[in-house]
């Protein structure tokens, strides 16, 4: 299949490497009809990771849009945590919804689980007690409250629990009871609508050897008939397709037929 398309795209207004007009540019390069940016929301605990100012974003994307009126269709989204959602989401073509942190809430502490392992050991220990497979199943349980109450157009990296958990350093993915937990959520977020990605960035990165989600999740995600659309989670221009025909690949390998692509503002099927 041709590659089109992405959404799941970051530049320099938030923690991306590349100017918006890198990105269109690499966009264009790659045959792309149309491209989204979406760069993270706001979170105050976390203030040097997203967009403070979400109209001067908005203006910026769409000061894009009309440079490269006729030659690429670009798209104005943002990438959302639980703890921070967009303020106007109305305003935004969709919405990525992802969850980055393990938290206790009420005593305003967030403890990132994709930053490094350290950050997410901490926050095995401090909130679980060092019980590793809790915090995987809060992690789940939080992420299928993030898919009822938000309702994003798109799930984000949906299992990224398990990026530094090389080896079962944390949890053993191959259990009954992790996979009782991610299978649970991916059952309840599937039936909101949203659309799951194939994210390759912890491929191409160097720390997995698979995307997100995992196998076992993408056949039941196959039996339901959820739609997954590919995606690089892009933070460098030249980065913009990585892993993605292998994604591909994989997907047909596991009996897929078909993605959700982004293509004029909306989403539509296409053939692998």
């Amino acid at each position: 299949m041709k590659i089109c398309s992405t959404l799941h795209n970051h530049c320099m207004l938030c923690d991306g490497a590349s100017t918006l007009q890198e990105m269109a540019a690499a966009a264009y390069a790659a045959g792309f009809s149309d491209l989204g940016i979406s760069c993270h929301t706001w979170a105050p605990f976390d203030p040097g990771f997203g967009v403070r100012d979400e109209p001067a974003y908005r203006a910026a994307v769409a000061f894009l849009r009309e440079s490269w009126r006729g030659r690429l269709h670009i798209s104005c989204g943002m990438e959302q945590d639980f703890y921070a959602p967009a303020a106007q989401r109305d305003k935004l073509d969709y919405v990525i919804g992802s969850l980055h942190y393990l938290a206790d809430v009420a005593q305003g502490r967030y403890f990132a689980v994709d930053s490094s392992a350290a950050q997410l050991a901490q926050a095995i220990e401090e909130l679980f007690d060092g019980n590793g497979l809790a915090a995987a199943e809060a992690y789940y349980r939080e992420l299928t409250r993030l898919a009822r109450q938000q309702q994003p157009d798109i799930i984000g990296h949906f299992d990224l629990v398990v990026k530094h958990n090389r080896g079962n350093r944390f949890f053993d993915e191959e259990s009954a009871a992790y996979r009782d937990a991610a299978l649970t959520a991916l059952e309840a977020v599937a039936a909101t609508g949203a659309v799951f990605e194939l994210n390759t960035r912890a491929v191409y990165r160097g720390h997995r050897a698979a995307p997100y989600p995992a196998d076992f999740l993408l056949r039941r995600l196959r039996e339901l008939g959820a739609p997954v659309m590919l995606s690089a989670d892009c933070h460098l221009a030249a980065e913009l397709t990585a892993g993605l025909t292998e994604a591909a690949a994989r997907l047909r390998g596991l009996g897929f037929r078909e993605v959700a692509v982004w293509h004029d503002g909306g989403f539509t099927s296409q053939r692998l």
